[in-house]
């Protein structure tokens, strides 16, 4: 799945009245900027009928296309220009090896979640990469700036786009998936540490209770760190309490309150020497999981430090 960048979107306008499926000419607010050969977006990005067109002349704020659209448009819809229409899709044994070009592929405007590209005779151990074409000036973004992929995000517990919709991002194309991959490895890192003494990792399967708890770490970081209290101290709460219901769950998976399934519904199992932790400091095969403080059995006597023998 390659997600659209708002980075290659420039010129923006809207229409200035309706037009029907098979229509060659629309009406713009404002053509400045819109010229001949150039790639337009119709819609709204991720809207059923959102289309790719090209532009065959602009007079005026007129503007002729190469082809029919394929769709009706309501007055006042989104008109954006769009410097790429395509996608290159490349594939390489290993995250900084030789990538070969695959496919290339019109950019799906219409899905909310970018363009999807299934390779049915790849590996789950090759890595991908997607770049930008643009179909009439074969002008390509450098596979450098692309971020490598493992097959179907195999190694992931959740995919950039569930994050994206934890967040409530789903149309932030300012937001690049450079940055919510950095999250999900900061979540991904820090949920295995917390149950690497119970579980082998990473998980396989990947459990449906282990993308939620990092879609809510992933999630809660991002909303936290990029658009904390200084700019809304209402995301950033939103972005806290998904925090600390991830964190929830973790200590109920810790303490064995919650187990982790596998898609057919059976428990995974944990690791033999397993220790769960528990608060009593008295040990008992029953009850004890191994806390070392249970404070209300406990008295507490505080030093002056300054006295410590008093």
């Amino acid at each position: 799945m390659a997600q659209l960048e708002s980075a290659i979107l420039t010129e923006l306008s809207y229409l200035s009245a309706d037009i029907d499926a098979t229509d060659t000419s629309i009406t713009v607010d404002n053509a400045q900027g819109f010229k001949e050969h150039d790639f337009i977006i119709i819609g709204s990005i991720g809207s059923e009928t959102t289309e790719i067109a090209q532009i065959d002349t602009v007079t005026g704020t007129t503007i002729d296309l190469v082809s029919p659209i394929s769709f009706t448009h309501k007055d006042d819809a989104q008109v954006q220009k769009t410097l790429f229409n395509q996608r290159r899709f490349y594939r390489s044994t290993s995250e900084t090896g030789t990538y070969t070009l695959l496919t290339t592929k019109n950019i799906e405007v219409d899905r909310p979640d970018g363009t999807f590209y299934e390779d049915d005779s790849g590996t789950s151990s090759n890595w991908y990469k997607a770049t930008y074409y643009n179909s009439y000036s074969h002008l390509e973004t450098k596979q450098a700036d692309a971020v490598a992929t493992k097959a179907a995000e195999s190694e992931h517990y959740t995919s950039l786009f569930d994050i994206r919709r934890q967040s409530g991002f789903e149309e932030a194309y300012g937001l690049r998936d450079k940055m919510i991959a950095d999250y999900r490895d900061e979540a991904e890192n820090e949920f295995e540490s917390a149950i690497v003494s119970i579980y082998t990792i990473p998980l396989s399967p990947k459990p449906k209770l282990a993308r939620q708890i990092v879609n809510l770490l992933s999630a809660g970081n991002l909303l936290i760190k990029e658009y904390g209290m200084e700019a809304n101290i209402e995301i950033s709460k939103s972005g806290q309490r998904m925090i600390e219901r991830a964190y929830e769950l973790i200590g109920k998976i810790v303490d064995g309150t919650l187990k982790f399934l596998d898609d057919d519904g059976n428990v995974l199992g944990t690791k033999s020497s397993a220790l769960l932790s528990g608060t009593s400091n008295e040990y008992d095969v029953a009850l004890d999981k191994g806390e070392l403080f249970n404070i209300s059995d406990e008295r507490f006597s505080f030093k002056d430090p300054d006295s410590p023998t008093s």
